[in-house]
């Protein structure tokens, strides 16, 4: 049972809910999931103190003992923020809200972020042109080759969409001269992506054309992540069948050489301490070498090694954003 006023024999139920959620300023809406209340922002570089706008069936809101006043009480979101609802009858209930802020994220090191729901597009249409929203115009295009452009398809995945890309079409789409890359080993990707039932190698060579980070999902002989120096040698794969036909959101965390973990929709699948591949970054890469089979929805890249609670707070963005199911629900703090 909801704590929505209803009717059940006794009388109703007083309402303590939140029903609606934004920071206007930055022209943001929360996605509202039973009593977590996630919001993301794609140009917030640093924190400082934001107003909320809300709508609540209770008879007061607050955060510890702070009354809360929609479009007028300000609170930093750098962490997470617990909102008691109060009813009339003296009940209350706790929100959580995340707010997700990749630019500020691993020492402001994100340097790729590519969303399929940014673009404008009718189904079928060829992409040419997809904008980086990481801040360092990193911007992916194919303009050489259009019959090698991804295909943008509607409702793919929680009504959003999903660019396709095809090794039959040789689909791929490249950056250079791009920006922000620094650091050497450490890098951490999200990737939300849906393999087709039957698949070659997929490749994604994102840094670097020689002793750059090379992912390969799907490769041989199973479903597995793996991690390659492009030319070189891999990291060993988590061996975990990842699953045909349903988006899943893929994470890899590389600390230097000393420890590499895998992700699944937030839920730890995978880690080595050994064996770690060494890469070095550069400034011209891929999304796809024109090896990859399956749908992109969004992608991530980080050039550092993510803390956990930025780990989650990814996640936590990207499952209510597609739905996605995990056993852990952490959204950080």
């Amino acid at each position: 049972m909801n704590d929505k006023s209803i009717t059940c024999g006794i009388g109703p139920f007083p309402g303590k809910e939140i029903t609606s959620y934004s920071i206007p300023s930055l022209g943001i809406s929360g996605i509202i999931s039973d009593t977590n209340i996630s919001l993301v922002s794609d140009t917030l570089s640093s924190f400082t103190p934001l107003v909320a706008k809300f709508t609540t069936t209770g008879e007061s809101v607050s955060i510890g003992n702070v009354t809360q006043t929609s479009e007028v009480t300000a609170n930093s979101f750098s962490s997470n923020l617990i909102y008691t609802v109060t009813a009339t009858d003296g009940t209350s209930k706790d929100y959580t809200v995340t707010l997700t802020a990749p630019r500020t994220y691993g020492g402001s090191s994100l340097v790729l972020w590519f969303k399929a729901d940014s673009l404008n597009l009718s189904d079928g249409a060829n992409v040419q042109t997809w904008n980086d929203f990481s801040g360092r115009g990193n911007h992916l295009t194919q303009v050489t080759f259009p019959t090698r452009q991804p295909v943008y398809r509607l409702n793919q995945v929680n009504g959003l969409p999903a660019l396709n890309f095809s090794q039959a079409s040789l689909t791929s789409m490249s950056y250079s001269g791009g920006t922000g890359f620094s650091s050497i080993n450490s890098g951490s990707f999200f990737l939300v992506f849906k393999m087709p039932q039957t698949h070659p190698a997929t490749n994604l060579l994102l840094v670097g054309s020689a002793n750059g980070r090379e992912i390969n999902i799907g490769a041989s002989p199973g479903n597995e992540l793996y991690l390659w120096r492009n030319g070189s040698g891999l990291t060993p794969p988590s061996v975990n069948s990842i699953p045909v036909t349903t988006f899943i959101a893929i994470a890899s965390v590389q600390n230097t050489n000393v420890s590499w973990q895998e992700y699944w929709n937030g839920d730890l699948k995978g880690n080595a301490t050994s064996n770690i591949e060494s890469y070095v970054t550069g400034t011209d890469g891929s999304l796809s070498n024109g090896n990859m089979d399956g749908d992109v929805a969004e992608f991530l890249f980080f050039d550092s090694a993510l803390s956990q609670n930025e780990i989650d707070k990814v996640f936590c963005y990207l499952r209510a954003k597609y739905k996605l199911i995990a056993t852990t629900k952490s959204c950080g703090i």
